[in-house]
């Protein structure tokens, strides 16, 4: 099984997140300082959950041990669409999971915003993909049917990215290579 492309695109999001956050600009390490603030500040940044959900799941770092990874598995591998009645819910979730005591005001917060249950869910397994490594080692990105991934599609890519920069006034690569 693959990690679906939703939860391999946000894992993307969140991993650059807690980088950023690692370090000060003189380098140092600083992901315990500034995670601190944002936890202290969850009521102003909990409204981000709608539009930067990474920026919001990194106050989870650290948060969870996982004692069901099939369950995490299962999450993980599949796409939430539309967010419905097929994806788990939090308090289904919630008992397969050991919870830092630190954690549960933080959760408590954002379970009363519009979308928390959601995404306590998503923050839950984009910590089980970094604890696990599951984004490197275990998985891979699940290929979407309606990329021609042969010769002749990516010949097709090729030229239609060629046409597009003609269209924007560049000059193709082949126009500059002659």
């Amino acid at each position: 099984m693959s990690i679906a492309p939703y939860f391999a695109d946000l894992y993307a999001s969140y991993e650059a997140e807690l980088d950023d956050l690692s370090s000060d600009s003189e380098g140092r390490s600083a992901l315990k300082k500034r995670l601190d603030e944002k936890r202290r500040e969850i009521a102003h940044i909990l409204p981000m959950i709608e539009f930067a959900p990474e920026m919001v799941a990194v106050i989870f770092h650290n948060a969870f041990s996982f004692n069901s990874p099939k369950v995490m598995q299962s999450i993980i591998f599949s796409e939430p669409e539309g967010y419905g009645d097929d994806f788990i819910s939090w308090d289904e979730l919630s008992s397969h999971l050991s919870i830092a005591s630190w954690a549960e005001k933080l959760i408590n917060a954002t379970l009363e915003a519009e979308g928390g249950d959601f995404f306590m869910v998503m923050a839950a397994a984009l910590e089980f993909i970094r604890s696990n490594g599951t984004h490197t080692a275990h998985a891979e990105v699940i290929e979407n049917d309606d990329f021609d991934d042969d010769e002749d599609g990516a010949l097709q890519l090729n030229e239609s990215g060629s046409d597009w920069l003609s269209e924007q006034g560049f000059e193709s690569v082949e126009t500059e290579n002659n």
